[in-house]
């Protein structure tokens, strides 16, 4: 007879596995191959997006472990992109899965830019008109796509110990009132830190008490 316990979550599947099939182990190979695929999706920026759903999709990951990580990746120094794809490789497959992913997202771009920088270097006057316009296009669902990325940290977030007003506070020291970015970050992180501190077992009411 097996027993639930209270606020587990299941186990993860990957999407439309009915058959209850265990998803594959991420090894450093399918990790590099992984974001290999998820570099060459994040088309216009959105690399978290893209991260999250290549992920979930397989099991890896719930929602609530990636908004975690994506947070963590947020707060270290560093390209946002590159810490998560750390994060996530050293987090399923250690220092080997780790390197996995890190080369799995830069390697892509780092060619791409070098075949655009040799090809605009050839062009007078940088590139066409045409060009610059759908770029500029581009950088609306650009922003779509991140802020799917932003979702289940904003879920997350929601459901935490003073969560909605940590964000507001933030959103106001940092988007109105323009207030720099490292004390912010020290005064409010703190904050959720002291907010969301494990309590004592003692603290905790007994089931059925009054």
């Amino acid at each position: 007879m097996t027993t639930s316990v209270p606020g587990a979550r299941p186990p993860l599947l990957p999407e439309g596995d009915a058959a209850g099939e265990r998803p594959p182990d991420p090894t450093p190979a399918l990790l590099l191959r992984t974001f290999v695929g998820v570099a060459l999706s994040g088309v216009g920026g959105g690399l978290p997006a893209h991260t999250r759903r290549a992920v979930t999709a397989r099991g890896w990951l719930s929602d609530e472990d990636f908004a975690e990580t994506f947070t963590l990746a947020q707060l270290t120094p560093g390209p946002n992109a590159v810490n998560l794809a750390a994060m996530i490789g050293a987090r399923l497959a250690g220092g080997a899965g780790a390197l996995a992913a890190v080369c799995g997202v830069l390697l892509p771009g780092l060619a791409a830019m070098l075949a655009v920088t040799l090809v605009t270097l050839s062009l007078p006057g940088g590139l066409p008109r045409w060009l610059q316009s759908a770029l500029h296009g581009a950088a609306c669902a650009a922003l779509a796509v991140m802020l799917t990325a932003a979702w289940p940290v904003v879920r997350v977030g929601a459901r935490v110990r003073g969560g909605p007003a940590l964000t507001a506070l933030t959103f106001a020291a940092l988007g109105v009132l323009r207030l720099d970015l490292l004390p912010v970050l020290v005064v409010l992180v703190g904050a959720g830190l002291v907010l969301n501190r494990p309590r004592p077992p003692s603290q905790s009411r007994p089931e059925g008490g009054a």
